[in-house]
């Protein structure tokens, strides 16, 4: 199928439309593109076009006069001031450029814009056309399509093998979920990358900054500890010349571990002339400028795709009949569902959620010292923690759904259940284990919760288990 998109320049001048229209039409794109000019006054009404190039007058420097933009949209600023660039994100725009502009500069970020676009995937979901695709997978040889580290890519990764199938121009990442969700594929994790949550982009700062007043300006430094007198102070104080000399009682220091330690490092900031034994971590985004603290990003997993037997099964028989994924998606071996069947019902939790106002929880529960009973009783520790999962599971509804996270970790979907009593819950399930008397003989049971009420803010099962796991983390 041939792709067709349009693209809206907004507000260019006649040499700058004449600019960005000839990078484009001399682009190698796999796809035909309508370009066409309009005014503010006409964009403000909106329009039906796949890509807006919004091009701010270049006295423009107050990010008041920045619009809501109302499709997606690629915005180009003479101003550098990173208010307009915040601005701009935060009133909907998809990505940013600067002038002066470089032909490079403009097909990347096209290109990166239209690559995401689920216009064309979404057509592609036919039984035909996944047959099709499926098939070319299978004469490639191909049997787990892997990611590929690219810092072209929006997430920072591309699947080659189906680029080359399905066209430069499909986001086929989107494509692939898709897919596994319909139980083509099977997801394993790979990678996992932070993306900012202003902008999602993966090209982000990490910075130490002084905690007092967050200036960059902070140096790492020894600290001495003088044994007579019990002086600590920064090596730089007890320097003279070449001698060690303490500043309270004016001793040379001559042999470390018997006149002196040196105990731990600080840091000094330039800017304060605070000393801390730690600096703190900051965020800054390359995009869009957004500075915030780690925890406050965004974490995206990135995934193989491993062909299914359902998929085979279709190949075999060259049509898709129907199928029940939670048939699929079970682990007969566990007598739970597996993690991909639990990302799709969690995903759905989230769409209720957003549509209806329904409610649910996310309860991570981990198995502790799950090191020291595999180093101790090898041959049982499986048996230990079924046992454990069985009873975690056991006294659920049959809307709950359960699956084995990690080797220690069982996630829960509380369906239906705000935080209270997700709560109620979890402790009948402490209740229930702490009974197990039997595996007492190897460990008494310990297991940590995490518990995450789902919130309409949640963008994703990335997202809301990535909290739930970092919960754990701290626990």
């Amino acid at each position: 199928m041939k792709k067709e998109f349009s693209i809206a320049i907004v507000g260019a001048g006649e040499e700058e439309f004449r600019i960005l229209k000839n990078s484009l039409e001399s682009a190698s794109f796999e796809a035909t593109l309508s370009i066409t000019r309009q005014d503010e006054s006409s964009y403000t009404k909106g329009g039906d076009t796949d890509l807006t190039v919004y091009c701010q007058a270049k006295d423009a420097s107050d990010p008041a006069h920045v619009p809501v933009f109302v499709n997606k949209t690629l915005f180009i600023t003479s101003c550098y001031d990173k208010n307009i660039a915040l601005a701009a994100f935060k009133k909907g725009a998809s990505h940013i450029l600067y002038r002066p502009l470089h032909r490079s500069e403009i097909l990347i970020g096209i290109r990166n814009l239209l690559f995401f676009s689920r216009k064309y995937w979404k057509a592609n979901l036919t039984d035909a056309a996944i047959l099709s695709f499926l098939g070319e997978i299978a004469n490639r040889g191909i049997t787990v399509i892997e990611p590929v580290p690219s810092p072209f890519k929006p997430t920072g990764h591309f699947y080659p093998e189906v680029l080359e199938i399905t066209g430069e121009l499909e986001d086929e990442e989107a494509y692939l979920g898709a897919l596994a969700e319909k139980g083509f594929f099977s997801r394993k994790l790979r990678n996992r990358v932070r993306l900012c949550t202003l902008c999602e982009s993966y090209q982000i700062n990490y910075r130490e900054v002084c905690p007092v007043c967050s200036s960059i300006d902070i140096v790492k430094g020894q600290m001495v500890h003088h044994f007579e007198c019990g002086h600590i102070d920064s090596l730089e104080s007890f320097k003279q010349g070449t001698d060690l000399v303490c500043p309270k009682c004016e001793k040379i220091l001559r042999h470390i571990g018997i006149d002196y330690e040196k105990p731990s490092d600080y840091f000094k900031c330039a800017n304060c002339h605070s000393i801390v034994p730690e600096p703190s971590v900051e965020l800054q985004c390359l995009v869009c400028g957004l500075i915030c603290s780690p925890e406050k990003t965004m974490e995206k997993n990135i995934y193989a795709y491993e062909l299914t037997e359902f998929a085979w099964e279709a190949l075999r028989s060259g049509k898709i009949s129907g199928v029940d994924l939670g048939s699929i998606l079970y682990d007969h071996h566990t007598n739970l569902y597996n993690r991909q069947y639990f990302e799709i019902e969690l995903n759905r939790e989230l769409i209720r959620m957003k549509r209806y106002r329904s409610e649910f929880t996310l309860v991570m529960a981990r198995i502790e010292k799950i090191d020291e009973i595999r180093s101790d009783y090898p041959d049982k520790v499986a048996w230990y923690v079924n046992s454990i999962f069985t009873t975690l599971s056991k006294d659920l509804r049959e809307l709950d759904t359960t699956c084995v996270w990690e080797a220690n970790t069982l996630g829960i979907i509380l369906a239906g259940t705000n935080l209270d009593g997700a709560k109620i819950v979890i402790q009948r399930i402490h209740d229930h284990i702490t009974s197990l008397e039997y595996l007492y003989d190897i460990r008494q049971p310990e297991v940590s919760f995490s518990v995450i009420a789902g919130d309409p803010s949640h963008g994703s099962t990335e997202q809301i288990t990535g909290l739930a796991m970092d919960d754990l983390a701290d626990a």
